[in-house]
């Protein structure tokens, strides 16, 4: 995990049809990534970009792949997305893929990315930003509306705000965040269970629902996976 992105890098299996909030940038490191999206148009490339909530799914061409995921208010989401409009997913222009190394470590490959792209820090609202962390480190029932009062604004203002500044739902953007502090658990050796209390989920359940739709795996699919000695989120 990095400051508004995640990534993980090694071999993958075919997804079942997902969204997500993030955005996506699929990178091959052998070979090619391949996705077929919701119109049955399929995307093949060293590299692929992904708006989010854009249905879609990865089939196992054999390779090993590196994936970001970009949270949506952050300048080199926009920049990717930039890109590639008006299209919602496309192979990445040469201008992304001459900046791609692979093998590198993902903190330099974003690093990289926004330097080569000249990507310029935007701040957000600073009463979205507070009400973004308060929410964020609170898992129980109501946290939207205790942030927004923590920042003077109204639930349904915040929400639009967010929207506005984020090009997401609030909601949403949410529901990844405990999907980031559950995959943190799973890959520390945490079992499912934990995972799901530690990520503020009702309950597995819950948890297997969310991540099914958001990433088109089950949590046991991907805590085997991220749990492996070669394959890992990264820091």
């Amino acid at each position: 995990m990095g400051d508004g992105w995640a990534a993980y890098a090694g071999p993958h299996e075919a997804h079942a049809a997902h969204a997500h909030v993030a955005i996506q940038l699929a990178v091959a490191r052998t070979g090619s990534v391949r996705v077929v999206l919701e119109d049955h148009r399929t995307l093949s490339g060293q590299a692929i970009v992904i708006g989010p909530r854009v249905r879609h799914r990865m089939t196992d061409e054999g390779g090993s792949v590196l994936l970001f995921y970009l949270e949506t208010h952050t300048p080199l989401a926009s920049s990717l997305l930039a890109l590639i409009a008006p299209a919602v997913a496309a192979v990445a222009p040469p201008s992304v893929t001459a900046l791609l190394s692979p093998e590198a470590q993902p903190d330099r490959i974003v690093a990289g990315l926004r330097e080569g792209l000249g990507v310029k820090e935007v701040k957000l609202d600073p009463r979205l930003e507070g009400a973004l962390l308060k929410a964020s480190e609170d898992p129980a029932p109501g946290a939207v509306a205790r942030a927004a009062r923590a920042v003077g604004l109204s639930p349904a203002r915040l929400r639009v705000l967010a929207q506005a500044q984020m090009q997401a739902p609030l909601s949403q953007w949410l529901l990844w965040r405990k999907l980031q502090r559950a995959g943190h658990e799973m890959a520390s050796g945490a079992g499912l269970v934990e995972a799901a209390i530690a990520g503020g989920f009702a309950d597995q359940a819950h948890l297997n629902r969310v991540t099914k739709r958001m990433f088109g795996v089950t949590p046991l699919q991907a805590s085997s996976v991220v749990r492996s000695a070669d394959n890992r989120f990264v820091q």
